[in-house]
């Protein structure tokens, strides 16, 4: 789904890439991409992929980068990660250094979707609160980003099987996504 919104961007930056799956689908799709991200075991893990990453802290990184020179961002499974007043400082920084017309994509648990709290959000002892999407849109909206996108992805009903039997507009309200994703453009 990434490489697709990315189709055409070059050196984009994927903030906490962990052990490297997104970078490793951004090069397969011919896209320039590198990541940085704070663990040294994720970080040797890219490294034997042949994969462009660098040890950084986030707001330091970008704060050292210049301004309008990334062609995109992504940020998956991080902001749930920083202290909650910091999230609206990322955003802004994240619109000020993306070249125009740039694609950011931040992907996080859905907290509309219950489950997710019953399932997966508290087995990370590191996540600090869920990002509601109308908080995220808004944090987006007054840093500058425009056309943002929510998409909700992976159904609870998928990894959940007991949630099948209620009827679908209860299910969807309450159990729909456990992820989503914002997209949005500098």
């Amino acid at each position: 789904m990434y490489a697709e919104r990315f189709a055409g961007a070059t050196r984009i930056l994927d903030i906490g890439c962990g052990r490297g799956e997104l970078l490793k689908g951004l090069r397969d799709a011919g896209l320039g991409a590198q990541g940085i991200d704070l663990h040294d075991d994720s970080l040797a893990m890219c490294r034997t992929q042949g994969l462009e990453v660098e040890k950084a802290d986030l707001f330091t990184y970008l704060e050292q980068t210049a301004d309008a020179s990334l062609g995109g961002a992504v940020c998956s499974q991080v902001v749930e990660h920083l202290p909650p007043e910091r999230l609206p400082e990322l955003i802004r920084l994240l619109h000020a250094k993306l070249k125009p017309g740039a694609l950011v994509a931040i992907e996080t648990p859905n907290p509309e979707c219950l489950a997710i709290f019953a399932s997966h959000f508290y087995l990370d002892p590191t996540h600090t609160r869920p990002i509601p999407p109308p908080l995220m849109a808004f944090y987006m909206e007054e840093a500058g980003f425009g056309r943002i996108e929510t998409v909700r992805l992976y159904p609870a009903v998928e990894t959940m099987p007991p949630l099948a039997p209620p009827p679908a507009g209860f299910r969807e309200q309450l159990f729909g996504s456990l992820y989503y994703a914002f997209f949005g453009r500098q």
